[in-house]
C-alpha cells in the first residue's frame, strides 16, 4: 500500500511539473480576390472584326462585396464593369454600361487573365456584338 501510495505521489508530482503551451496561429485573412487586383497590360482580339487591340485595365476590389471586382476601362472604353470571383474564376454578369451591353467570363492563373466576352453597343449606327477574347498580363 505504501508503494502505491508512493508512486502516486511520484507520478503526481511528475504531472504537475509539466507545463502546458498553447500556441495560437496569428489569424491571417485571405481575400479571394488578391489573386485578381492590379493593372494589367491587354490584348485584346476581337472575332467581329478580326482585329486586335491593346490597353490597360485595372482590377480593383469592390468594397462592401467580399466576392466582386471593378475593371476599370473595360474593353478599353473608359468603363468599369463589375465582375465576380469564384475561385480562380471571374464571371461577368449581363450588364450595361456607358451606352455598352456587356457579359463574359475568364480565369486567372499567375499574372495571365484570360477573358471572354461579348460587347453590344447600344449607341452604334449598325446592330452589332462584338464577341473578344483577351489575354491580360499584371
Amino acid at each position: 500500500m505504501k508503494k502505491q501510495l508512493l508512486f502516486s505521489v511520484i507520478i503526481l508530482l511528475a504531472l504537475s511539473s509539466c507545463q502546458l503551451t498553447v500556441i495560437e496561429e496569428p489569424h491571417v485573412h485571405v481575400d479571394i480576390r488578391d489573386r485578381f487586383l492590379g493593372v494589367f497590360d491587354v490584348e485584346e482580339y476581337s472575332e467581329t472584326f478580326d482585329s486586335y487591340s491593346y490597353y490597360h485595365v485595372e482590377i480593383v476590389a469592390l468594397h462592401g462585396e467580399p466576392n466582386s471586382v471593378i475593371l476599370r476601362n473595360f474593353y478599353g472604353a473608359e468603363i468599369d464593369v463589375i465582375a465576380h470571383i469564384e475561385g480562380n474564376y471571374l464571371y461577368i454578369p449581363n450588364q450595361d454600361v456607358g451606352g455598352f451591353h456587356i457579359e463574359g467570363e475568364g480565369s486567372v492563373s499567375g499574372d495571365r487573365l484570360d477573358l471572354s466576352y461579348s460587347v453590344h453597343d447600344h449607341l452604334a449606327y449598325h446592330d452589332i456584338t462584338d464577341y473578344c477574347l483577351s489575354v491580360a498580363w499584371r
